[in-house]
């Protein structure tokens, strides 16, 4: 291969290196939704398993760390959305298990990313491997200057 040959291999896998780079921070965008979805999931889970110790007294938050007290709490009649503007009512228990269900699938969209993510991170590295081989080559055939 000419030098000329090998440039336009390296300007190549420049650009490929930078849709990778893209694709993995899109990608790390929808990770970090994810995680945040499954740690909000797994509070409101933690939050129904306890909804019994507080039959008595209860807080309800009304937005921007302001809560009300509630004299009584129905552990029977937990509202739960199940999409398209639709909410039923559950059991508090009923819920954490839809919500558990919901959770094992987000976790399930979450490892798929991680892999995705990680096959990206492969593939900079072998970009990279490339790379650094045809400038190495590149850098012994022009000739010395001085």
């Amino acid at each position: 291969m000419s030098v000329e040959d090998d440039e336009k291999t390296l300007n190549q896998i420049a650009i490929q290196a930078q849709l990778l780079q893209r694709q993995g921070q899109s990608l790390q965008q929808q990770i970090e939704m994810m995680q945040t979805t499954v740690n909000d999931l797994q509070a409101t889970i933690d939050s129904l398993d306890n909804l019994s110790k507080a039959k008595d007294l209860g807080l309800l938050p009304i937005g921007s760390g302001v809560y009300i007290t509630c004299k009584q709490v129905d552990t029977d009649a937990v509202l739960l959305s199940v999409g398209s503007g639709l909410i039923v009512n559950k059991k508090a228990t009923d819920a954490a298990d839809t919500l558990r269900k919901r959770q094992k699938s987000v976790m399930e969209a979450l490892d798929k990313a991680n892999a995705s993510m990680a096959n990206i991170n492969q593939q900079m590295q072998d970009l990279n491997a490339r790379a650094s081989v045809l400038a190495a080559r590149m850098e012994d055939v022009r000739p010395a200057q001085g």
